[in-house]
């Protein structure tokens, strides 16, 4: 059997990125209501002040912050109200020597006022006087107009998903409709005759197709577009017949299965023939090895052959494609959060290792000695943050991604990671 000639991670990351330099992503309009989760296509800059005037953040009294300097409770400032503004209303009359504007939470500040002096400190002892019994400073209890968004200010960027900050922002200035990113529209094809469909009974040697849903859910929270699940058997013409289908009809094909070098794994061969173009077959990444990558330059399809070993294939589209995704449209690298191991970690030297793991919160793992020692980690005493505990399982498994919280990469140069040590977890 013919052995892999395998990439590196970042290698095989840069041949994908090179190969599909001419693939431009598309882009469309959309409505502000259906922009949410979408991304930004191009950096958008505020045409408004956000608040448009100075605004009063409490109810109150607006007056030069002066006039209150010195008052205590002994000794109040005494003023005359020379007027009032509601929330709704035009800021008309401006206060003077020894006056006052009463005003409520988001009042216009009048002319010469540059305070808010809060009613709870204030007291009426006359109709239109008061006293203040307590002094402010020059703009207290004041948003200016445009501090919280000015005008010419970027306020999102190219590669920036819009959630509910952005969206009430963007409503904030009155921008109802943006450029966002087309939904990459994608293929999942599921190879294998061992495969049983919902509603099929597993007779002798079948298994349920997990790939294709798991593909389908990691592939649709990247922000894709699944349109069609494809089950087919290891034959190669239907494997190559549903390909070339695909990648008419697609942006990304997605194949699980077949990828490795035994004698019924056809995903090269048939790339080869839809495409003439693959460039990595085999990548030094535990779980993943046997991942192909191939593009259409004619149809400008990115297609890649992943593990059938589940969990492998959803690392993988992680690491690769979705990576690949980020770094077309300018998004951010997922959050990671730094952790402390909790146990002892080998590694196979000469390949990368993804490693689920479990985040429990330092103080619960204080507080929960007999859950820890149950699973081999010792309480990590006075830590704050995350301990990592590994999640445990084979690549033909898919139960170690659903227990898992985060991932952590081992250098390809480690025999593993010390318990105790601080790493980064990438959040799944």
């Amino acid at each position: 059997m013919k052995l892999l000639n395998t990439d590196t991670l970042e290698e095989a990351r840069e041949k994908l990125w090179k190969e599909t330099a001419d693939m431009e992503l598309e882009t469309c309009e959309a409505e502000l209501r259906e922009a949410r989760g979408r991304i930004s296509s191009r950096d958008i800059f505020s045409e408004e002040n956000i608040p448009p005037f100075d605004r009063s953040t409490m109810d109150g009294y607006a007056l030069a912050a002066e006039e209150t300097y010195g008052a205590g409770e002994s000794s109040p400032v005494f003023l005359h109200v020379c007027g009032k503004v509601r929330i709704e209303e035009q800021a008309g009359a401006s206060p003077g020597p020894g006056e006052a504007v009463q005003v409520q939470t988001g009042s216009m500040i009048p002319k010469g006022a540059d305070a808010v002096v809060m009613a709870e400190y204030t007291e009426e002892y006359a109709p239109g006087r008061i006293v203040c019994y307590r002094p402010v400073s020059p703009g207290e209890n004041v948003i200016r107009a445009g501090e919280d968004v000015y005008t010419g200010e970027r306020i999102i960027c190219r590669g920036q998903q819009i959630g509910v900050g952005e969206t009430g922002m963007l409503a904030g200035i009155g921008i109802r409709r943006i450029q966002v990113y087309r939904k990459p529209v994608v293929t999942v094809i599921s190879t294998g005759d061992e495969l049983a469909g919902a509603g099929e009974p597993l007779t002798a040697g079948m298994i349920r197709d997990i790939n294709t849903d798991a593909l389908t859910a990691a592939a649709e929270s990247c922000g894709m577009d699944v349109r069609a699940q494809i089950r087919i058997g290891d034959e190669r013409e239907k494997i190559c017949h549903a390909v070339q289908e695909a990648s008419g009809n697609s942006d990304i094909v997605l194949i699980s299965g077949g990828s490795s070098k035994g004698s019924r794994d056809f995903t090269e061969q048939v790339l080869e023939k839809v495409t003439g173009n693959v460039f990595t077959h085999g990548i030094a990444l535990r779980p993943g090895k046997p991942t192909i990558l191939a593009y259409d330059r004619e149809r400008k399809t990115v297609i890649t052959g992943l593990p059938g070993h589940p969990m492998a294939a959803v690392l993988v589209f992680r690491l690769v494609i979705a990576h690949w995704y980020r770094r077309k449209t300018g998004m951010d690298e997922p959050l990671s959060v730094p952790a402390v191991m909790g146990q002892n970690v080998s590694s196979n030297q000469g390949r990368e290792t993804c490693l689920p793991v479990r985040l429990i919160r330092s103080c619960e793992a204080e507080s929960n000695p007999a859950e820890t020692a149950a699973e081999g980690q010792d309480s990590q005493k006075g830590q704050d943050g995350y301990t990592a505990l590994p999640v445990y399982a084979k690549s033909g498994s898919i139960s170690a991604l659903a227990g898992a919280d985060a991932y952590v990469m081992i250098p390809r140069d480690r025999e593993g990671l010390k318990k105790g040590e601080r790493i980064w977890a990438e959040l799944l």
